[in-house]
């Protein structure tokens, strides 16, 4: 059996009742990649951007410099790398320099050399230049971008930056040249706004290293690398077709993380969302919103679905069209799946957390009070499968009300729980 892409779709509710013109529903859509054992992973291209400023030499409060936690990391990340892949290393502060060319993981000793001893290249640290970090690391993987390859660029640093325009434009080209960012934060003193902004215009994602957790940078460098490592499927396609007067609304990932995608037209009745890259054995998840119009009472298809991708040929494959499909009574809603229910929950405190972020940045206590308040509450309803959001909530409704102002490090915890699904059964 080759590498295929599985669709599997679950219903928000059994049946629905339209009493108006119409009504909203939603529907969960699982995407299982499998296939045999001896389907490969494509190879990659990686460069790795590394803030060296003068703030990275110091101890993160366990003893221990950040570029050294780093360097410890991107070590342990090493393991989750094939020969044939490749790797690039980019520093960066008042300037930049690439400090590994393109390199083969054949030659893994090499490469550990030049992460050990990163700190000894001439680069003045005072200063953080991601932007000309970025443009170094796009030039790096370009050079050995082609079919059947997977290019990723992973930056990190722990401060604001010079050149946020540039970075900006740097993460869009990123995107047309189907290159992504992965964007780590370290400690609280980064462009939050700006990390998010570059993960999104690139179609990538953005994790925070709390530098008060001795194991946490090593746990968010062999995840990525390994997730990438994993990479199977590229260039993901969902294709849906509505059935008129059906509208689509929305179209959300929430596992691994929640995040919106775009839906691009691509012809009447004809809608297309960018997935791209899915690793082997890695299920996806993502919440469909629409709104149906009414109907007399029986099942109908609402909308064809086709999954299109390709295995590194540059040959495109398909999966569909499959029917996604809504049973109509006027007798009334009927039972709600409890695991589409779980997701949509997230989604909500994810709403309501994107909103509580702008209350902060807008320094309206009221407002980032009342929206804790409903995500405490949101929480506490949906029980143990949200126990970190709840408390974090708690947390930041504690520091409002003994001086008025959240901490940095809180306000980012909040906001990194929010966005992650909670790995807990639903009985």
């Amino acid at each position: 059996m080759s590498a295929k892409i599985h669709i599997e779709r679950l219903m928000h509710r059994s049946s629905i009742a339209v009493a108006g013109e119409s009504a909203a529903s939603y529907s969960l859509i699982k995407l299982v990649p499998s296939g045999n054992e001896g389907t490969n992973s494509l190879p990659l291209s990686i460069a790795l951007v590394l803030d060296v400023s003068g703030s990275m030499y110091e101890e993160d409060g366990l003893g221990m410099s950040r570029l050294q936690r780093i360097q410890q990391a991107a070590l342990a990340a090493m393991a989750k790398l094939k020969p044939e892949d490749t790797l690039a290393l980019v520093a960066f502060a008042h300037d930049a320099q690439v400090v590994l060319p393109c390199t083969r993981m054949a030659d893994r000793g090499a490469v550990e050399d030049v992460i050990r001893c990163i700190d000894t290249f001439a680069i003045d640290p005072g200063g953080t230049a991601m932007d000309k970090g970025i443009a170094l690391g796009l030039q790096e993987v370009e050079k050995d971008a082609g079919p059947g390859r997977v290019s990723q660029v992973v930056v990190l640093t722990d401060g604001e930056t010079s050149g946020e325009e540039s970075c900006r434009q740097f993460a869009q080209q990123a995107a047309d040249k189907k290159i992504r960012l992965t964007m780590i934060g370290v400690g609280t003193e980064w462009n939050a706004p700006l990390i998010k902004d570059l993960s999104r215009l690139s179609d990538g994602r953005w994790c925070y290293i709390d530098v008060h957790q001795a194991q946490e940078a090593e746990r968010i460098f062999v995840e990525e690398f390994g997730r990438l490592s994993a990479t199977v499927f590229t260039n993901v396609e969902l294709h849906l077709r509505p059935i008129k007067e059906v509208r689509i609304k929305r179209f959300r990932q929430v596992v691994p993380e929640i995040r919106e995608l775009k839906l691009r037209e691509a012809g009447e009745r004809h809608l297309i969302a960018h997935l791209g890259t899915l690793e082997k054995e890695q299920a996806r998840r993502y919440i469909l919103e629409m709104s149906l119009p009414r109907r007399p009472d029986g099942k109908y298809v609402i909308t064809q679905m086709e999954i299109s991708y390709d295995l590194g040929s540059g040959r495109r494959e398909k999966n569909g069209p499959l029917p996604l499909e809504m049973q109509y009574t006027a007798a009334g809603h009927g039972y709600v799946n409890a695991e589409v229910a779980k997701h949509i929950d997230e989604v909500q405190i994810f709403e309501l957390n994107n909103n509580l972020q702008k209350a902060l940045a807008a320094e309206d206590a009221v407002e980032a009070r009342r929206l804790a308040e409903n995500i405490a509450k949101k929480g506490d309803l949906m029980g143990p499968r949200a126990a970190k959001k709840t408390m974090l909530a708690r947390q930041l409704l504690d520091e409002l009300q003994q001086g008025g102002r959240v901490s940095k490090k809180t306000q980012l915890a909040v906001d990194d729980a929010a966005r992650l699904a909670e790995d807990v059964a639903v009985s």
